[in-house]
Order: C-alpha cells, then structure tokens, then sequence
C-alpha cells in the first residue's frame, strides 16, 4: 500500500467539520514525533575556529543561510559542524536565520540544545546571527505568551526587532516577521508599509530580503500565497535581488519571477520531499545550508549538504536602474 501524505493523513483524522483546527493541530505538534530522525540525539561540534577570520571590505562580504534547525538531535548537529568546517576554509561573518530555531518547546527553555550547543564553534569565533522569525518560533499566533517568547528569543539573539533592516557592505538585507498575524493579521500593514519605504529609500547595490514562509515553492508545504500576493509586487516595484526563505524542509532554486530571484533553504536539521514546478531551477530533499559571496556587483551562492559535497551553485548580477 503506497504511503500517505502528510496532507492526507490530516484530512483523514480532521474529518469535514475540523479539518482546519485538528491539522493545525498535526501539522504543529503531532506530525514532528512521526518523523523521528531529527530527535535522534547527535554529538555538538568540537571544531575550534580562529575567531573572526573573516575579511569584509565595503564591496565585498560572506555570509552563510541556514532554515528550520532548531531540533538540536543528530541532523541539526551535522549540519552545524559541516557549516564550522566551512567557516574554517572559507570564513563568514554572519549567519541567516530563516526561522524555525527552536522545534518541540520555546527557544527560551531551548537555548543550550537548539542553538548554543550547535553553533558554539561559530559563536565562540564571533560570529554574529540574524534572524527571520518562523512559525514554530511564534507558536502560529502573536499571544500574550506567545509574544513574551518571541521578545525572549530576539533578545537572546540579540536581535533588533520581529523586522529590520541591516547592511552589510553593498548590500542591504530586509528581516520579516512572516507568520501568522505578523503579515496578514490586524496591524500588519505597518510592516509592508515599513517596508516599501525601506526598500524606496535602499541605495545599494543589493536588496536582499529574508523571511521564513516563501513565496515560492514545491515542497510539502508549497508557496505561501497570502504572502505572495502581500508582498510581492512590493519586491518587483522595489526592484529586490534575492528573497530568501526557510518553512520547507528543502532547498529549493527558483527561476526568476517578474525579475526577483528566490531561493528556499529549510534543511538544517530535517527533510521533507520536494518536486518540481514551472518555476523550479533545481530542488533537492537534503540536509544543507547556504554559503554567498558579495563581491560587488556580483553574488555567487552555494548549496553545501551535510557531508560537504556542494549540490547547487548560482550567480547573480545586482539589478541596474533602480
């Protein structure tokens, strides 16, 4: 008998009548325990870096990309110690957090097993991160508890706010708060809002934004319409380069859209399957991250799997006439 989807599986047990409330339900909390891989505890990196090797200049600068990590078991340790080996032949100076730092509990509670203990090599080698809040780091709504661990989770990150804006040599990178109500709920048009007018303001050669929920995908989530049609004709008017995105458990190269180039990148800890749709350039259903170069006008990226084997590269011009 072929297996069933996750979809399908939720239907079954939701029935007509609560199909929405008891997937959520699944999808948040019961289906995780099905796929038991990513909590099979692992060993932390011991790797030990030479602190801040990096060189940025202001035309130039490296960075690496990580998604849907935070499950602190065996997978989310092998690809933390393969990003530390990286740092280690190629040094970076910051991390992008696509979301999803802290599965099965809060970040809070979570810290030491879901990001202290994995990233420690790179933190000890000064090594700043930059988050992209998830869904699971909000727990799918913005409740009193809900945003007390959110304001825990930023602060013990370190970071700004649930958006910002930060540069990096020639480019400028815009952080979302992408879940459930923070892009479509009552108040969020103070976002979108806060964005056009970063973006019309943006005088560098880069605009790059990231964001956990993507616009674009063919993995078993799929696209996220709702921030699709929220978002993007303010990335196609501003004239953005790249939009990076985490949520599916998958890398994922997209074809340029209306001129915006769109990367999926959710394997940090855990795989899901991915096909193909008109607007794939590449997908595969891998443990990975993320590792780009800025050199001016010009942005190469690679995918790393696990093991180190590079299984995707690109290149990119920064957009003219803005």
């Amino acid at each position: 008998m072929s297996r069933l989807s996750r979809r399908q599986l939720i239907a079954a047990g939701a029935g007509a009548a609560g199909a929405v409330a008891t997937g959520l339900v699944l999808d948040q909390y019961l289906w995780p325990l099905l796929d038991k891989e990513d909590l099979i505890p692992g060993s932390p990196p011991t790797v030990v870096l030479e602190p801040q090797a990096w060189t940025d200049t202001p035309d130039s600068f490296r960075f690496a990309v990580i998604g849907d990590n935070g499950s602190g078991g065996r997978q989310a340790m092998a690809v933390a110690e393969e990003m530390a080996l990286t740092y280690r032949s190629t040094p970076f100076g910051f991390v992008s957090l696509l979301g999803d730092i802290s599965y099965y509990g809060s970040f809070k509670k979570r810290f030491h097993d879901v990001f202290r203990e994995p990233m420690g090599p790179l933190i000890d080698a000064g090594v700043d991160f930059e988050l992209a809040i998830g869904n699971h780091d909000t727990a799918l709504n913005h409740s009193d508890a809900s945003i007390e661990a959110i304001e825990e989770e930023l602060r013990l990150l370190g970071t700004p706010g649930r958006y910002y804006k930060v540069t990096h040599g020639p480019a400028d990178f815009f952080y979302l708060d992408s879940s459930v109500p923070g892009l479509f709920g009552p108040g969020s048009s103070e976002q979108r809002n806060w964005l056009d007018d970063e973006l019309a303001g943006s005088t560098n050669q880069w605009k790059i934004v990231a964001l956990h929920h993507p616009l674009y995908s063919s993995g078993r989530h799929g696209p996220t319409f709702g921030a699709r049609q929220q978002l993007e004709p303010i990335l196609v008017r501003r004239k953005v380069d790249l939009v990076l995105a985490g949520h599916d458990h998958d890398y994922e190269r997209i074809k340029p859209q209306r001129g915006v180039n769109y990367v999926v990148s959710g394997g940090g800890c855990k795989t899901t399957p991915v096909g193909r749709s008109r607007y794939t350039a590449m997908s595969a259903s891998i443990l990975h991250f993320l590792v780009i170069d800025v050199q001016g006008d010009r942005l190469t990226g690679r995918c790393v799997r696990a093991d180190g084997a590079v299984v995707d590269r690109f290149t990119l011009r920064a957009r003219e006439g803005r």
